[in-house]
């Protein structure tokens, strides 16, 4: 339990840090943006140039892993697990995590990971992707805590992210 608790622990601190490093390299920019390598897709949301990143999406083909983050919208609670929801014209999606720390700013960040097979796959790409097609804003709420994130400027790098997540990249 202990073994299993800590390997589930190192793997959130290196994804959250891979969503990281892809801001490491270069400021984050304002707005919406995707890091894109083989098999591998972050889609990012930042309000302001090297401000906090509300949304970062990491889609990992390689490992076969989905990660959602944000920092700078929640505040860590004593909660084993928390829940990170988006709402946009009648959409909802939500994700159960946990508090850890940004690894590019060190912040409180919220995180969920999880492995996905092609079923887990397909339920994401049913969901998440057309969160981000309707007019907007997403309404990002983590516990008592809320951000709207307007969507201009997502239709690019949503279709480089999903290209690589869904795609046979």
């Amino acid at each position: 339990m202990v073994l299993n608790s800590l390997l589930k622990s190192a793997i959130g601190v290196s994804l959250l840090a891979l969503a990281g490093s892809a801001a490491c390299a270069e400021d984050i920019p304002a707005g919406w943006s995707v890091d894109i390598q083989p098999k591998r897709a972050i889609l990012t949301y930042a309000p302001e140039l090297n401000g906090p990143r509300y949304l970062i999406v990491a889609c990992l083909r390689d490992t076969e892993e989905i990660g959602v983050y944000s920092t700078g919208v929640g505040v860590p609670s004593k909660a084993a697990a928390v829940a990170l929801g988006m709402t946009n014209a009648g959409r909802k999606y939500s994700v159960r995590g946990e508090f850890g720390l940004d690894g590019l700013t060190q912040a409180p960040a919220f995180r969920y990971e999880t492995n996905i097979d092609n079923r887990a796959l397909s339920i994401f790409r049913s969901d998440f992707p057309p969160m981000l097609g309707g007019k907007g804003p997403l309404k990002i709420t983590i516990g008592d805590k809320s951000q709207d994130l307007p969507l201009a400027g997502v239709t690019e790098p949503l279709r480089k992210f999903s290209a690589t997540c869904f795609g046979k990249s």
